[in-house]
């Protein structure tokens, strides 16, 4: 929840669901960890920080190698087909950074996590599939590709025919 919390100007506590499984004594630590890291990353003057800055702050490992994979992706011309709550976090961090991410996500279905139809707005996004899925294994994304796929093929070859 902490990633969305930056972004959103929002508590950690508002935001954090238990992912693909937390249980009880592992989602009250992980609130806990978000609600530091919110005051922790709170600028002194008020101000909003920077992409890089969110993601020193909230972001672990995972969010920096998805907010690198959603700026390479962009910079080579392709599409990111946004699964969850984490890789729309780190597509949010990416957009701070790199405001023209934006132009190359695809939100591939909502989640169920509290805060992903928040992280999903704050993109502008609205997904192609409404799955409420905790999986944490990318398969909204796999469904969503597979639909966008087989939506090209379907203009190509309707575009032959015409």
């Amino acid at each position: 929840g902490c990633g969305a919390a930056a972004c959103r100007d929002r508590p950690a506590t508002e935001l954090g669901g238990r992912g693909s499984g937390a249980f009880c004594a592992l989602f009250a630590r992980m609130k806990g960890v978000g609600t530091a890291a919110w005051r922790r990353g709170r600028p002194p003057t008020g101000g909003q920080p920077d992409g890089v800055e969110l993601l020193s702050m909230v972001g672990g490992p995972e969010f920096a190698l998805l907010s690198g994979v959603a700026l390479g992706v962009a910079a080579a011309g392709g599409v990111v087909v946004l699964d969850g709550y984490a890789t729309t976090v780190a597509a949010a961090l990416a957009c701070a950074m790199e405001p023209g991410v934006s132009a190359h996500l695809v939100a591939g279905q909502r989640s169920n996590e509290r805060a992903h139809h928040l992280a999903l707005g704050y993109l502008g996004l609205e997904p192609l599939l409404d799955l409420r899925l905790r999986a944490g294994e990318g398969v909204g994304a796999v469904l969503a590709t597979r639909l966008l796929l087989d939506g090209l093929e379907i203009r190509r070859t309707t575009a032959r025919t015409c």
